[in-house]
Order: structure tokens, then C-alpha cells, then sequence
């Protein structure tokens, strides 16, 4: 069975409207994104939708929800970006990844990585025993960069040579076929 994910990148925030980088709201153009690429999604046939818990993955997966009932919802911690726990409580730190030095981004991106993989790979043995071919995943572009480093067989460090942008077409769709091979396009969601 071919297990098809649509990478879906969280809509637009910006943290001059929140005081938590935790719970950033959408702006209206990140909202109005996410109606659209909703709208696009109603085609796709999802079974399973997956997101960060983070409230802008969560208020961009409301959106396709509303648009493609799912049989499953998964809010996944171990889909957050990068938090302050993945530095193992370094107290040199700040809850704003912003500001963290070139060593704890690299800690940090390790501990992302080792949280990371296992969820995806859960997701997958679920997507297996349950017969479910079609998932959707809603995360911040990083994250989904990750997931897709995993599916190239490569590790967190891919992520610092090759950036993959969301900026434009906010969709990915990854096809992972029995044997491991791997298929990756871009989904345009026009108006």
C-alpha cells in the first residue's frame, strides 16, 4: 500500500501579536491561506490529519478539518517546532529560538530529530494496521523539512544545506511506496 502525506505548513503568525511564540494566532492572510489550501484539500481524500500543538498548526489543521472530515485527528506534541525542553532545561536559554547560540540550535535540533522520527514512524505503523493511505501533517516549515529529510534517508542535518520552502505553495505531497521509495511534489492550492 502507498501511504500518500500531504505536508501542510502552518498559515502565517506574526509574534508582534503575541506575547507566547507558543500561541500565535494567524494574521488574516495566514487564515485566508489556510481556506484555501482546505478547500484543496476536500479533493485529496484524507482519513487522518495530524498537527502540531502549537495554536497556529492547530488553528490551520480546524481549517482542513472543517473541509476534509477525517476518521482520526493526532495533535502531536512531538510535532511542535523547536521548543525550550529540547534543550534539556540549559539554562542559558530563552523561550525565543531567536536568540539561542549556534551550539543550542544544533541540541536542539538534535532532540527535534529524536522526537520527531518516532512520531512519524508511529503515524505510519498506524496508517498500516488501520488500512489509512491518505494523512495530512500541519506543522512549521522546519519540522516539515525534517519529516521530509527522514523520507530522503537523510538526518537533521540535511536541513542546514538545502532548505525546503513552504513560502509560496504551502503543500507538499510525499508518496512512500512498500519498498521505501519516494515521491515528492509541490500542490499548487490557486484561489
Amino acid at each position: 500500500m502507498v501511504q500518500h502525506f500531504y505536508l501542510i505548513a502552518e498559515g502565517q503568525t506574526d509574534p508582534r501579536h503575541s506575547a507566547d511564540p507558543y500561541n500565535m494566532p494567524l494574521t488574516p492572510l495566514g487564515a485566508e491561506t489556510m481556506q484555501r489550501v482546505a478547500r484543496c484539500s476536500a479533493q485529496w481524500g484524507l482519513q487522518m490529519l495530524c498537527s502540531s500543538t502549537l495554536r497556529a498548526s492547530l488553528d490551520s489543521a480546524d481549517f482542513i478539518e472543517g473541509a476534509s472530515p477525517v476518521a482520526v485527528r493526532w495533535d502531536l506534541t512531538e510535532l511542535e517546532d523547536l521548543v525550550l525542553d529540547d534543550l534539556n532545561y540549559d539554562p542559558r536559554a530563552t523561550h525565543l529560538v531567536s536568540t539561542w547560540t549556534e551550539e543550542q540550535m544544533e541540541q536542539g535540533m538534535i532532540s527535534l530529530w529524536t522526537r520527531l522520527v518516532p512520531a512519524i514512524v508511529r503515524i505510519s505503523i498506524y496508517m498500516s494496521t488501520m488500512g489509512v493511505e491518505r494523512t495530512a501533517i500541519v506543522s512549521t516549515e522546519r519540522v516539515l523539512g525534517l519529516l521530509l529529510a527522514h523520507w530522503l534517508g537523510e538526518d537533521w542535518r540535511l536541513i542546514q544545506r538545502a532548505r525546503f520552502s513552504f513560502d509560496e505553495v504551502p503543500v507538499c505531497h510525499v508518496a512512500v511506496e512498500d519498498d521505501g521509495s519516494v515521491t515528492v511534489g509541490w500542490l499548487s492550492c490557486a484561489a
